[in-house]
This record gives C-alpha cells, sequence and structure tokens, in this order.
C-alpha cells in the first residue's frame, strides 16, 4: 500500500471511525480500523459486531493494499501533527508509515485476515431524508431511551411511518419522546427498532454533513448512506408499546413559560431534590402562580417562582427533575407549553408553535 491524502481528510474519518471500534471485544483485530487502499480513494472501516462504518476518503493510490492500524493512535498523532496539508502513508511489512515534509512516523499495524465482512443493507425498505432532520429527530428522543436492557424495545428508538410521515419514539415507561418528519414522498411500510446506544454513535458521525441519507432497513439491520458514509446497525427484535394510547386527547390545564426561565429554575432545585430527583410544580391559574419547589429532609429546601402564561383548573405534580431538564434541554423553541387534564395523569410538554414533537412524562408518587 501507498499513497497520497489530504490529513485532514484521513484525520476526520479516524476520528469518526474509531468510536465504531470493538472496545472490550477478544477478537484483536476488532480493537483495530481497516484501511484500504483501491482506485482513486481509501476505505476506514470499524465495527464492534453491533455497529459499523465505512468512510471513503479521495486519495493519489500508487499501490492498493490492506492493513488493521490503532485507529484511536493515529487519529491522535494527526490531530497533533503540524498544519500540512497532504500526507503519504505507505506500508511496510506490518507496519504503516506516514511522512511529510518535516515529518516520519511509523504506526505498528496488525494482520487484517480475521477482519469481518460490513453487511451493509441496500435493499429492503427504504427512505430518504436530509441528514441535518434525521439528527435532529434522533436528539429529540435518543434521552429518553431506557438505559437497562432488561426490555430491549425500552431501549431502542422507535421509527416507523405514517403515510408521508416519519415518526421516531422513545420510551423508558415513566416518559415518552416522539418526534414526527414530514419526508418528501411517502416510503415503504417501516417499523423498525435501533438499539439507543447506536443511536448516539450514528449522531456523532452524520452531525454536520449536509446531504440525504439513504436509510435502508430488513427485518434485522438498518444501514445509514451518504455520498462517502455507510453506517450500519443491528435491529431490535421486539414490539414497541402503543404508546399513542396514553397521550391525553384533552387537557383542563396549561402554562406556558420561557424555555430558559423554567431550565434555569430546575437546575437551581438539583442540590434540594434528593436520591430521587423530585421536583413538586404547582400551576394554580386562579391565583396567577406558577411555582417549583423541591425539598430534602437533610439538606433543605428551596420554591421559586417562575412568569407564566396560565389557564384551566389547579393542579400540582410531582416529577422527575432529570425528565424535565432532559427536554428542556433538547427543545429550540423559546417557550415551552406544559398540558395537564388533571394532577394524577400524565404531564405533556410541547414547544410553542411546534407540533412535530411531544414529550410526555409521568408524575411521580408522594
Amino acid at each position: 500500500m501507498k499513497l497520497e491524502c489530504v490529513k485532514l481528510h484521513l484525520k476526520n474519518a479516524l476520528l469518526i471511525a474509531e468510536r465504531f471500534v470493538g472496545k472490550n471485544l477478544s477478537l484483536q483485530v476488532l480493537k483495530h480500523a481497516l484501511l484500504i487502499a483501491g482506485e482513486k480513494k481509501v476505505l476506514i472501516r470499524a465495527t464492534n459486531l453491533d455497529l459499523g462504518i465505512e468512510i471513503d476518503i479521495p486519495a493519489r493510490v500508487e499501490k492498493e493494499g490492506v492493513i488493521a492500524i490503532p485507529a484511536d493512535t493515529l487519529a491522535n498523532f494527526l490531530s497533533n501533527l503540524p498544519e500540512e496539508k497532504n500526507i503519504v502513508v505507505e506500508q511496510i511489512g506490518d507496519h504503516l508509515a506516514i511522512s511529510g515534509k518535516t515529518h516520519s512516523t511509523l504506526v505498528k499495524g496488525f494482520g487484517y485476515e480475521d477482519f469481518p465482512t460490513l453487511p451493509f443493507v441496500t435493499k429492503g425498505v427504504t427512505v430518504e431524508i436530509d441528514a441535518k432532520t434525521l439528527v435532529g429527530a434522533f436528539r429529540a428522543t435518543q434521552y429518553a431511551v431506557a438505559t437497562s436492557d432488561i426490555k430491549p424495545e425500552f431501549a431502542s428508538v422507535y421509527c416507523y411511518n405514517e403515510e408521508q410521515t416519519l415518526v421516531f419514539a422513545a420510551t423508558d415507561s415513566s416518559r415518552l419522546a416522539e418526534k414526527r418528519v414530514l419526508l418528501k414522498k411517502e416510503p415503504q411500510e417501516m417499523n423498525i427498532l435501533i438499539p439507543g446506544k447506536n443511536i448516539t454513535e450514528i449522531v456523532r458521525a452524520l452531525e454536520g454533513i449536509d446531504e440525504t441519507v439513504r436509510i435502508c432497513a430488513t427485518k434485522n439491520q438498518v444501514s445509514f448512506h451518504t455520498e462517502h458514509m455507510r453506517i450500519t446497525s443491528r435491529l431490535v427484535d421486539g414490539t414497541f408499546p402503543d404508546y399513542r394510547q396514553i397521550i391525553p386527547k384533552k387537557f383542563t390545564t396549561e402554562a406556558t413559560v420561557l424555555r430558559q426561565d423554567l431550565l434555569d429554575r430546575l437546575k437551581l432545585t438539583t442540590v434540594f431534590s434528593g436520591k430521587l430527583q423530585q421536583v413538586r410544580i404547582k400551576k394554580y391559574p386562579k391565583e396567577k402562580l406558577f411555582e417549583i419547589e423541591s425539598r430534602s429532609d437533610d439538606i433543605g429546601e428551596t420554591t421559586h417562582q417562575i412568569d407564566a402564561a396560565l389557564s384551566g383548573d389547579d393542579v400540582e405534580f410531582l416529577l422527575n427533575q432529570r425528565f424535565l431538564t432532559d427536554v428542556l434541554a433538547y427543545l429550540p423553541a423559546d417557550s415551552v407549553t406544559l398540558y395537564a387534564s388533571g394532577s394524577g395523569r400524565p404531564l405533556v410538554i410541547k414547544g410553542v408553535g411546534d407540533q412535530t414533537f411531544t414529550y410526555l412524562v409521568m408524575p411521580m408518587k408522594g
């Protein structure tokens, strides 16, 4: 293998790929990324067997070849390399030599023969969506995914279509986030569960890309294709709960507040919310009062009143403080509306002027 490429292109590809490398797998080759020099380009592949990626970058290839290299080591080296536009990469035995105008470096490689083939899906149910829109939909829902894999469907983001709308939903059984995206054309029927831990890396890889992503899914796998990147993930075999039946159809109380005001006050309650992270929200429209209260027998208590536009009946909720700050940190709207249909019923939060996103949180007992 011998080639010349732009240092920045190789560095950026390796920084993405190294997050897909298997960290604790017994198969040593999976702790490396695969470099494949072919006609006018270099492929960088990495996988942890649950999630895989392939990125291609343009290169002037003098000699084709394949080698497995430690992606983190090479990415870190290139990140700290003095400003050089192009570098020469050459395989010397089991090593990879990197050279430029002012340096020469040798990185130890690894045998690539046991590196698995990445099964990218190219046929099946296909949907095309703008990369920024897809990243936004994943961000709108991924924080509501369960952290435990006991029920895999709760540790996933559910993706399905309703005619020309692609719907993303996630729940850990105590809260629910749903984001709806209108597509340019009605897709084939899609109904998949993507592991939440894989969503995190998919978002990081697609972040900053301004192009269309082609999603291809089968029963067991889903792939995301852009012009120079392909990502593949296993799917969860399960059934997502019919969450739509728990979303209230009518509300008896509404409160609209500035999102940042509410977020700032909630952060002030963290110290007093205790191990259960409990905060009490009081909405008293008749008294024009919107209040947040948090107390701990060991530490003390704090109460904050917030300016709000209120209507309807008086209600109180005991809620998980983190469940509120999670959604407020995501929402792009300046103002949010909190809807209620009774003190013992779910609280629904929406951004003002945004009907594509719904967040529901169940009250705590106490």
